[in-house]
């Protein structure tokens, strides 16, 4: 009963959460039809079916509604659940008669961009590495729990933002767009997403890239190793150099492909002189 409890003022039914649960459902689906033309759009209709039959009875008031979310969507698909949440509630208003139409459609294209800006760098730039990174390790170390790690952690971050961040949305309607405004939270997340992720390449160096050098040198009666004088000056300084010339060249346009013949050709090089060694 209390599913399908009506506002007596407007007799519009209310958004519940088994409506909720269904728009988050069919959000996993936001980029199964994506194209050049309008990107996304076709999943964020399907998302706000749910919705949209319930708010609207009429077929014409239906299909204006989902042709209104048929205009471009494109976003980080984890992002587009606050920015579904904050359209829910401006559907609402207008299915009671507040004219919204235009206005849906604003905040979508306001909202999309920043939000697109803070899923790239924070998940997919920071979050997702670190995880691949931990359950790489193990899984290298022999590990199976490795990768079944990575999978549980990452999804339970999935499942938990998406579903969090539509009901947030909704909560707090169109002032989402003034708190993202005033909080300033799209700079400060950027900004700590590419410490973190500089700190994650760091530690990725260190640990993957294996370059050593077997030259020595003598002065006198002693005889020094080349790589013990660069590990004092800074420990896995080859790695870093290396590592620093591929993102030179990717900077400056060099295809994947030409990148990773220069590093066969290197290696067959250096390792057949004996200047570099490498695991």
């Amino acid at each position: 009963m209390a599913e399908e409890r009506k506002n007596t003022q407007t007799d519009i039914p209310e958004i519940t959460k088994k409506d909720m649960r269904k728009v988050f459902w069919r959000s996993l689906f936001i980029k199964s039809t994506i194209n050049y033309e309008r990107f996304q759009a076709q999943g964020y209709a399907f998302a706000m079916i749910p919705v949209i039959k319930k708010l609207y009875k009429t077929t014409e008031d239906r299909a204006a509604a989902l042709k209104r979310h048929l205009e471009m969507f494109n976003s980080h698909p984890w992002m587009a659940n606050p920015v579904l949440g904050v359209t829910i509630v401006m559907e609402e208003q207008n299915a009671k008669g507040n004219k919204m139409e235009q206005a849906i459609n604003n905040i979508k294209v306001g909202l999309m961009g920043p939000l697109a800006g803070i899923g790239d760098s924070l998940f997919w730039g920071t979050i997702r590495p670190i995880l691949a990174s931990v359950g790489a390790t193990m899984a290298v170390q022999g590990s199976i729990v490795g990768p079944i790690l990575f999978l549980v952690l990452w999804n339970i971050l999935n499942f938990g933002f998406r579903y969090g961040s539509l009901v947030y949305g909704r909560k707090t309607g169109i002032s989402f767009l003034k708190q993202m405004k005033e909080s300033n939270i799209v700079q400060k997340i950027q900004e700590g997403a590419s410490v973190l992720g500089l700190l994650v390449l760091g530690v990725l160096v260190a640990s993957w890239v294996n370059i050593s050098t077997p030259l020595k040198y003598k002065i006198g009666e002693e005889e020094t190793a080349v790589q013990d004088v660069l590990d004092s000056i800074l420990p896995s300084m080859l790695p870093l150099i290396a590592t620093l010339i591929v993102i030179f060249c990717i900077k400056r346009g060099v295809s994947l492909n030409k990148i990773l013949l220069g590093i066969f050709a290197l290696a067959f090089l250096f390792g057949g002189t004996g200047i570099l060694a490498g695991e």
